[in-house]
């Protein structure tokens, strides 16, 4: 049974920071940084989605694991992005191409 969707903001920076093994400040940071961008509840309390751990966890292993900077992470994060959305448009057109 799955409790919620991974979208869904559910993880406070605490609860986040725990699962992730660094400081909470490290994810203020990124945030700050622009690498992720947290929901907000009304109170202004951070909340972090399943797919934000998961960026999160991608962001750490290039900074500590491989060495890379922030400004090389953005561009590292940007490139796979545009190479999911390539792969996307490709099995789109792969698909329609079967229907034909």
């Amino acid at each position: 049974m799955e409790l919620h969707g991974p979208d869904e903001p559910v993880y406070t920076i605490s609860v986040a920071s725990k699962l992730l093994g660094v400081n909470p400040q490290t994810l203020r940071q990124l945030e700050k940084e622009g690498l992720i961008e947290p929901a907000r509840t009304q109170n202004n309390t951070r909340l972090y989605s399943q797919n934000d751990l998961k960026k999160l966890q991608r962001i750490c292993e290039l900074t500590k694991g491989k060495g890379i900077n922030i400004a090389g992470v953005k561009a590292i994060l940007e490139l796979e992005a545009e190479m999911r959305a390539v792969r996307e448009m490709a099995k789109k057109g792969a698909e329609a191409q079967k229907d034909c």
